[in-house]
């Protein structure tokens, strides 16, 4: 069996298979029959994320999409890991050496759903699936989950297994499957039994829907669908928490365990949504690594930052690993409908036109553009990436397939410095609690996405934490901006000690919900925060790198703090040279990367 760990080395959480540090580069996709295993093989890429689900019941429940033909446990009698196993043997067929990670979607069977009719909830499509809060679940789908991995523990390719990634609930990402909580009648048993814990309280009932609704007010007022809000999220970490440990326990606490989770500045309209509970999880010793794609925001534009939507540098705090997944859409990405002709009804995932999330830059130039911005942004927060090839083929390109070479040589290189180059001055707070203050649909909501692309285009890079971590991490920072409106406990806390730090911080407000570029730059200037571009370009910082992503073409300045030797990466032919002042040309969406050290 493979043995795999998180190591810290100066302040960097690494991947150690064996005890030998791993570059943590994967690749994935959701249909295996167009993967191009072979491409990322002859690339240098051993890490593979491989999908296997206990069900065939669908991914998005909203939509009615899912990538899977076969259910491993559709009939509990006689379990069918085909699917799954094909695809592992196909990738160690070229790749002997393949490092494989299970993507496990823990959701139960129709077999299941029909026979637990208080352990489910209903979705907008109109059928039922499980409340991700349910004891039911909790149970069974632990023993199935010990089933799927005792069955891979024994199987031919269990010595390539190199650790486990579990997902569940909507899209896999451990939303509920509703969208909203799952508030209903499997809630309520739970949810008075939470409340009789947590408050002493007896008899609680279940708040309305309309409760969540927004009115015209900025706070929820209302005890009750605060109190829900927090429950509901807080059970699904639970849940995960448990699935975890059960994987854990059977690896002996030998190989790492994954989830999507914690997508603090993200709510998809609803404050109901499930994943709002990471300081659940950031201290346990069952989770290793968390996971979440690129923001979609604004349909991948460019110009702007693909933010994060869990708080990385709180994740790196805790000693875990950030594993993004970056589906980045190229030229050659096709509708669902193209790429599997005659599975899918037209209405799910058209491109509309290329005005879609699905739809991928119009040429191979771009493409590689957005491979250069995505990259940017991770090697210079030190997060592992998977590159997901989500329908199939997307890079299936020379050039594409060259650049993604590159990209793994140069994320193989190391870091051996201990701090000694430059690093945000900024610090932006997440408020996960702070959502159960808001109402779903509100402007509000809204306003934090629109904080975070602001953020994108000050010229300023900024680390992305927890206000729980504010006691620890302040200290590093020059300044803070808190994007929740109507702030938790933990939210106000945070404010209060910048007060006493004497730290400078920007708020969102319930009146002022919506933080603009320009008033975040008018206030890093009057607090002396470093600019290191007069335009409204994106600045990538960290792990002895500095990047560029050009909202506008023409000639780029990067201002650094002081003189520092400075080597290209990728994006302008300079010579290596030691200055205070990058000046390089740069094409409109393009983007450029550097080393730097003293």
């Amino acid at each position: 069996m493979l043995t795999s760990e998180i190591q810290v080395k100066n302040g960097v959480p690494r991947l150690l298979i064996n005890g030998i540090s791993v570059p943590a580069m994967a690749y994935t996709t959701y249909f295996e029959e167009r993967s191009r295993y072979e491409d990322f093989i002859k690339a240098g890429y051993r890490i593979f994320f491989v999908n296997i689900s206990f069900t065939t019941a669908p991914i998005n429940s909203t939509t009615g999409f899912t990538p899977f033909r076969v259910g491993v446990f559709e009939d509990p009698q006689a379990p069918d890991y085909s699917e799954f196993e094909d695809a592992v043997r196909k990738i160690l067929r070229a790749c002997p050496d393949a490092i494989i990670f299970p993507r496990i979607y823990v959701s139960m069977p129709k077999w299941w759903v029909d026979t637990h009719p208080d352990d489910v909830t209903l979705t907008p499509k109109g059928g039922y699936r499980e409340a991700l809060f349910s004891e039911a679940f909790r149970k069974d789908g632990a023993a199935l989950l010990v089933r799927l991995v005792q069955h891979i523990q024994g199987s031919d390719y269990a010595s390539r297994v190199g650790g486990w990634q579990l997902c569940g609930g909507l899209t896999q990402e451990w939303f509920h499957h509703d969208y909203n909580g799952s508030l209903g009648n499997a809630a309520r048993e739970s949810y008075r039994r939470w409340v009789k814990e947590s408050f002493g309280e007896n008899g609680a009932t279940l708040p309305k829907g309309e409760d969540f609704l927004y009115n015209g007010q900025s706070r929820n007022e209302c005890e009750n669908a605060r109190r829900y809000a927090v429950f509901c999220n807080l059970g699904v970490a639970q849940t995960l928490e448990l699935f975890a440990r059960t994987v854990k326990e059977l690896t002996h606490h030998k190989q790492i365990v994954g989830a999507f989770y914690g997508y603090s500045y993200e709510s998809n309209h609803t404050v109901i949504f499930g994943s709002h509970a990471l300081r659940a999880l950031l201290d346990s010793p069952n989770l290793d690594f968390f996971s979440s794609p690129n923001a979609y925001t604004q349909n991948r534009a460019f110009g702007i930052d693909w933010a994060d939507m869990i708080p990385v540098d709180s994740v790196k705090h805790h000693g875990k690993l950030c594993f993004i997944e970056c589906d980045i859409r190229t030229y050659l990405t096709t509708s669902i409908q193209e790429a599997r002709p005659k599975v899918y009804p037209d209405d799910i995932y058209r491109m509309k036109n290329g005005q879609s999330v699905w739809a991928g830059p119009p040429t191979a130039a771009l493409s590689r553009e957005a491979l250069r911005k995505s990259f940017a942004h991770q090697i210079t927060k030190a997060s592992a990436i998977w590159w997901f090839d989500m329908w199939g083929g997307w890079y299936d390109d020379p050039m594409l397939m060259d650049e993604l070479v590159k990209m793994k040589e140069i994320y193989d290189k190391e870091p051996t410095n201990k701090g000694d180059f430059p690093s945000p001055e900024v610090v932006f707070f997440a408020d996960e609690r702070g959502y159960a203050n808001l109402f779903s649909q509100s402007p509000h909501l809204k306003g934090i996405t629109k904080t975070r692309t602001a953020m994108g285009n000050t010229g300023v890079p900024y680390d992305c934490c927890m206000v729980e971590d504010a006691d620890a991490v302040l200290p590093k920072y020059k300044a803070a901006v808190f994007v929740m409106p109507v702030p938790s406990k933990a939210g106000k806390h945070a404010m209060e000690l910048c007060g006493e730090m004497g730290i400078p911080y920007l708020s969102a407000t319930a009146d002022h919900f919506e933080l603009t570029t320009d008033e975040i730059q008018a206030f890093y200037k009057s607090n002396g925060i470093h600019l290191y571009t007069d335009e409204n370009d994106v600045v990538y910082l960290g792990n002895g790198y500095i990047g560029l992503h050009s909202a506008t073409g023409g000639v780029k300045r990067l201002h650094l703090p002081e003189p520092y030797t400075v080597t290209p990466v990728f994006g302008t032919d300079l010579s290596t040279q030691t200055t205070d002042t990058i000046e390089f040309e740069l094409k409109k969406n393009a983007a450029a990367l550097f080393t730097v050290s003293p």
